[in-house]
């Protein structure tokens, strides 16, 4: 039996969305739950851990997705095509993925520091790449030749936007946690409900992205 390389490459996407959204829902709940004053300090932490583990799974995800997404790009006109552009991309994504794991690894180090600032910038090139690439073919009709395929992209691009927005967020709730008598904790509950909208954005990009790639309605 001979399986089209294609087709697992295609399985590899799936799964990647499937646990993708699966973990990011597991990583809510937790901060949910952990914001309880029901519960200890210990038990709070205990949450915010686990949170923070699980989180490490749609992180893992987005990453691999664009290698996986520009290969299957390559039956649509992709600029990156054959195999030694293919490699290329593998090699970076894999390399980037091995930073994203030692931003955590090494969160209370002075490296993990510098390593959170490198994937940030990471992050935001990736991110103008295809948004600018996606509204470009868009605009111009290629050389993607689907506009559905340009559609992912471009909303591909503003799923790490709202990523990246999430974490600027994410350090002005923790700079107004420490302060909870100063003028910065009546900012923290309104910081709060602003990053659970922007997850809320971010499933919903999601779920339209794999929507256009089932349906390609355009």
């Amino acid at each position: 039996m001979s399986v089209d390389p294609y087709k697992i490459v295609v399985f590899l996407h799936i799964l990647l969305f499937a646990y993708w959204l699966g973990s990011d829902l597991g990583v809510f709940i937790c901060s949910m739950v952990g914001r309880s004053q029901k519960l200890s300090e210990d038990q709070r932490r205990g949450l915010r851990e686990a949170g923070d583990l699980i989180d490490m799974a749609p992180r893992t995800c987005l990453v691999l997705m664009v290698p996986v997404g520009l290969t299957l790009a390559v039956n649509y006109g992709s600029p990156i095509h054959g195999a030694a552009a293919l490699a290329a991309t593998w090699v970076a994504g894999l390399a980037w993925l091995w930073l994203v794991w030692q931003v955590h690894l090494q969160h209370n180090s002075s490296l993990g520091t510098l390593f959170w600032k490198i994937d940030f910038a990471i992050r935001s090139l990736v991110m103008a790449g295809f948004v600018g690439f996606g509204a470009w073919c868009l605009a111009t009709g290629g050389p993607i030749a689907g506009r559905w395929l340009a559609m992912k992209m471009l909303l591909f691009g503003l799923i790490i936007l709202c990523g990246i927005v999430v974490r600027i967020m994410l350090l002005s709730l923790k700079a107004a946690t420490p302060n909870p008598a100063g003028a910065s904790a009546s900012a923290a509950p309104a910081i709060g409900a602003g990053i659970r909208n922007v997850v809320f954005v971010i499933w919903g990009l999601v779920a339209v992205i794999a929507f256009i790639g089932v349906t390609k309605p355009f």
